[in-house]
C-alpha cells in the first residue's frame, strides 16, 4: 500500500512538473529551455552521485559525468507536442558526441520528454547507434531507454523542479552550469 501511495503522489508531481517546465519554454525560448534542460540534468545526475566534469553550451557531448571510474557522455535534446509527433532524429555530430572511447564510457542520448507525464529517456549510444538519420518514433525510442537510469534521472528531475519552481525562472543555464562544476548541487 505504501508503495502505491508513493506511486500516486510521483505521478501527481510528474504532472505538476510538465505544466512548470510547459510555462518555462514559453517564458524562455525552446533554445534557452533546451540549456536549462542540460543544466537540471546535471544536478539530477549529481542528486544520483555523479560528478559534473564539464557541461558544453555548444559542441558534443554536452554533459559529462563522472562516478568513480565510470564517465557518462550525455547529449541532451527536448521534445513536447508537436515536435514528440514527428519521430526524433539524431545527427551524426550528436552521435559521434557520445560514443564511447574505452570500456569505462558510456554515452547516453538523454530526452527530456515534456509531454504529461515529464520524463527523462535515456538511450545507450550502443543502441541508438543503429538510428542516426532516421526519424524514430518516441515509442520506440522509450522500448531501447535504460529503464533503471531514465527513471532515476526523472526522479531527481521532477523533485529539483518541484522545489525550486518559485524561482526556476532565475534558475539560468550560466547558473545551473556554475554550481554543477563546482559541485554545488541545488
Amino acid at each position: 500500500m505504501l508503495k502505491r501511495d508513493h506511486l500516486l503522489l510521483s505521478t501527481d508531481e510528474h504532472f505538476k512538473v510538465s505544466h512548470i517546465l510547459d510555462d518555462l519554454r514559453h517564458s524562455v525560448g525552446d533554445s534557452e529551455f533546451g540549456y536549462r534542460a542540460q543544466g537540471f540534468l546535471a544536478h539530477a545526475l549529481m542528486h544520483l552521485g555523479w560528478t559534473i566534469i564539464d557541461i558544453k553550451p555548444q559542441g558534443h557531448p554536452d554533459v559529462i559525468a563522472n562516478l568513480g571510474s565510470q564517465a557518462l557522455l550525455l547529449q541532451a535534446k527536448s521534445i513536447h507536442g508537436r515536435t514528440r509527433r514527428q519521430g526524433f532524429s539524431l545527427g551524426q555530430e550528436d552521435l559521434e558526441g557520445i560514443r564511447p572511447k574505452d570500456h569505462n564510457t558510456t554515452g547516453y542520448l538523454a530526452i527530456l520528454d515534456c509531454t504529461i507525464p515529464v520524463s527523462w529517456l535515456l538511450v545507450d549510444y550502443r543502441v541508438i547507434r543503429r538510428q542516426v538519420a532516421q526519424p524514430t518514433h518516441v515509442v520506440s525510442l522509450y522500448a531501447m531507454g535504460n529503464k533503471e537510469l531514465s527513471s532515476e534521472c526523472t526522479e531527481e528531475f521532477v523533485k529539483l523542479v518541484s522545489s525550486h519552481q518559485s524561482h526556476i525562472r532565475n534558475l539560468d543555464f550560466h547558473i545551473l552550469c556554475s554550481r554543477a562544476l563546482r559541485g554545488e548541487p541545488l
